[in-house]
């Protein structure tokens, strides 16, 4: 299982890039008991043959040394250990969507990790791309998205602006009941 789930996003994020995407929207979301994972593309897209193989061990469209392959292998060990879900839906030229599905409360449920740190600076630096991170629990939903970043670009000055939406989304975070650790 992997260390902890801002990895899976960073993978699956690296992934949509890598597959030419100009759209990409994560979800983290606390719904009941569950709490879903879910990037969505408008890239590339998998062949049937590709999304049938897409959870094998080192199976991967991509040249090597740039991909080894494990990253949904590793998603599917999360979901399969926690007893979630994880599915994958492409089609070429549609994109893909990866949406992973776990118990909130399972012991062995990986942390959060750094998703802030993990994800703004993709956010950041992907030109041309745009971005939707949209955070949910049963009674609210905070959203960050490339139209935000414009404009923030515009009123915080030079290196503060990566600590200044590090922090936009540790709030964002903390205004569904999640922490970063935990």
């Amino acid at each position: 299982m992997i260390e902890d789930l801002s990895m899976h996003v960073a993978d699956l994020v690296l992934n949509a890039l890598r597959a030419g995407a100009r759209r990409i929207d994560v979800v983290l979301e606390r719904k009941g008991d569950r709490l879903i994972l879910e990037v969505a593309d408008d890239g590339r897209g998998m062949t049937e043959r590709e999304l049938e193989r897409a959870l094998d061990p080192f199976f991967t469209t991509k040249d090597r040394p740039e991909g080894i392959g494990l990253g949904l292998s590793l998603a599917r060990q999360t979901a399969e250990e926690l007893g979630g879900e994880l599915s994958v839906h492409s089609a070429p030229g549609e994109g893909t969507r990866v949406r992973l599905s776990i118990p909130y409360e399972h012991p062995d449920r990986p942390p959060l990790g750094d998703l802030a740190g993990t994800l703004v600076p993709l956010m950041i630096s992907s030109e041309g791309v745009e971005f939707t991170l949209r955070l949910a629990d049963d009674h609210s939903t905070w959203v960050l998205n490339s139209e935000d970043i414009r404009a923030a670009r515009g009123d915080v000055p030079g290196y503060g602006l990566l600590s200044f939406l590090e922090a936009k989304v540790k709030e964002g975070l903390e205004s569904i009941g999640l922490k970063e650790d935990a």
